[in-house]
């Protein structure tokens, strides 16, 4: 029988292990799938995106060959509106952003005309565009900028057409004299100062008006109003030493592209709401009869009272008469005189007041403008100007006036009746002049007037006081002696005001107030 080896597992273990260190060592020259790198690749941080939003008043714009009339927004990205119709130089133009990865935090905008752009926050703006000329192009641009200060590269952008609006201009309300009802044929007269007021504007922007034209008779030769260093352009023009005789005044604007506004002017034949004519009188003599009292103007008859005894009184009898008409607008009333309203702007009340070293003004019936003068009699005033004052309005004298001073005042006739034969106390501290001056009512004063508590202030005196009730002949609606006459000539102005409040025609019992006045204007005021 043959004899069977047994195997050497010893042997073989130690084969194993050999090839299995052989099988290693050539793998390592292996790459290894699962050791090998993968890199991740991100998203790059992306810019964000800007939009425009324009909303334009009704406007005809055409898409091919239809064309539509409506005012519907366009929201744009990148546009030239070739298809909008024109639009004016005011361009109110809104925008906003959107970023997918971040937060937008601003906007660069541009014009075309300006060298760098603007930051800003906000997502709207009204802008003017500088047209100088009939039409023009122009650019408009804006970026978003994000919160990584990514800005958008493709701005969006809108091209404007802009055709050039004329100005437009009109004499500012009531600052011209108005006419009669169905009668402009009439004559509104001034001294040699005319102030003349007016409205520029332009839908452009009233930044856009360059200059105010004016002439004055004579169109072929215009004269120019620019804007001042501050970039302010006057809407006002007083004339002054004009020439005795009718005159025209005309006035228009001008933009920065040339065009011109609508020609207004004053007086205007073909606007039936102001008189036809403006006539300058002559400024005669130094002193100045203002008649306030526009319900008498038609007859005159309280208007020549005054000038008869000034024709005596006033050296060589040359004065000058300004008459005050009725300034009050009201249906189915009478408006007596209003082409000779009072001026619209205290430079010309001044001014004609300023012509005159004296003046006597008298009001009664109907409405006064004394406080509508007040500032310009307190200047007059307080420059060296004397005034006296004679006031039977039922309306109340104003405590705040500063041509005098009036602590408060009372109604003298609550009744609205003072008899005739009532005695007026002059109160001059001189017992001769007093004697002369004392007046005496010669008729019926029907309405309420007013007593007088003059102020403390040195140099306002009470120098006309009524009566006392028991040396009265007849009965009266008062006790005691109220003033009715103040003077007010303090040491701080260089001129003086007479303030009396009963009307001084109705005053005339002794027929001594030619006396008054010859006394006021020739000793009073001559101190």
């Amino acid at each position: 029988m043959g004899q069977v080896k047994r195997l050497n597992y010893k042997n073989i273990s130690v084969l194993i292990i050999f090839v299995v260190l052989g099988i290693l060592f050539s793998c390592e020259k292996i790459e290894n799938p699962f050791l090998k790198e993968n890199k991740s690749k991100g998203y790059e941080n992306q810019a964000p995106e800007t939009y425009l939003f324009l909303f334009f008043e009704s406007d005809t714009f055409t898409v091919q060959d239809t064309t539509y009339d409506n005012g519907d927004p366009v929201i744009v990205k990148d546009t030239i509106i070739t298809t909008l119709d024109t639009t004016s130089s005011r361009q109110e133009i809104h925008w906003w952003g959107e970023d997918t990865d971040g937060e937008v935090i601003g906007y660069y905008y541009q014009w075309n005309y300006e060298d760098t752009p603007t930051f800003t926050t906000a997502e709207a703006g009204t802008f003017y565009v500088p047209i100088r000329q009939q039409y023009d192009l122009f650019d408009f641009s804006v970026q978003a900028i994000d919160n990584d200060s990514l800005i958008d590269p493709t701005p969006a952008r809108l091209t404007f057409p802009v055709y050039n609006t004329r100005p437009h201009i009109e004499f500012r309300l009531k600052s011209n004299p108005g006419a009669p009802p169905d009668n402009p044929d009439v004559i509104s007269y001034t001294f040699p100062t005319r102030t003349f007021v007016w409205d520029a504007t332009d839908a452009d922007g009233n930044e856009t008006i360059k200059s105010i034209l004016w002439a004055l008779d004579d169109t072929t030769a215009w004269n120019v109003i620019g804007r001042d260093e501050y970039g302010i352009l006057m809407d006002q023009l007083t004339l002054t030493g004009l020439s005795t005789g009718s005159h025209i005044f005309y006035v228009k604007a001008k933009d920065i592209a040339s065009a011109e506004s609508n020609t207004i002017m004053f007086p205007d034949s073909t606007d039936d709401n102001v008189p036809n004519y403006w006539v300058v009188k002559p400024v005669l003599g130094d002193v100045l009869l203002v008649d306030d009292f526009a319900l008498d103007q038609k007859n005159g008859t309280t208007q020549q009272f005054y000038a008869d005894i000034l024709a005596e009184v006033v050296p060589g009898g040359i004065f000058s008469i300004w008459e005050i008409g009725s300034s009050m607008i009201k249906a189915g009333m009478e408006t007596p005189n209003i082409e000779n309203s009072l001026p619209y702007t205290q430079i010309d009340i001044e001014a004609n007041l300023n012509y005159f070293n004296k003046v006597i003004w008298f009001s009664h019936m109907g409405s006064t403008h004394i406080s509508e003068s007040g500032l310009s009699i307190t200047r007059y005033v307080k420059q060296g100007g004397k005034i006296f004052i004679t006031n039977g309005n039922e309306q109340v004298p104003d405590t705040t006036w500063t041509f005098t001073d009036l602590d408060s005042v009372y109604r003298l006739n609550p009744s609205g009746r003072l008899m005739s034969g009532v005695e007026i106390w002059a109160n001059f501290s001189d017992p001769a002049v007093d004697d002369s001056l004392t007046l005496e009512t010669g008729r019926l004063i029907g309405n309420r007037v007013s007593a007088l508590i003059p102020g403390n202030t040195p140099g306002t005196d009470a120098i006309y006081i009524m009566e006392h009730p028991d040396s009265a002949s007849v009965s009266v609606p008062y006790s005691g002696t109220p003033a009715v006459g103040v003077r007010y000539r303090p040491e701080f102005i260089e001129g003086e005001s007479i303030y009396f409040s009963l009307p001084l025609n109705y005053c005339d019992g002794r027929n001594n107030v030619r006396k008054l006045l010859d006394y006021i204007l020739n000793v009073e005021f001559e101190d």
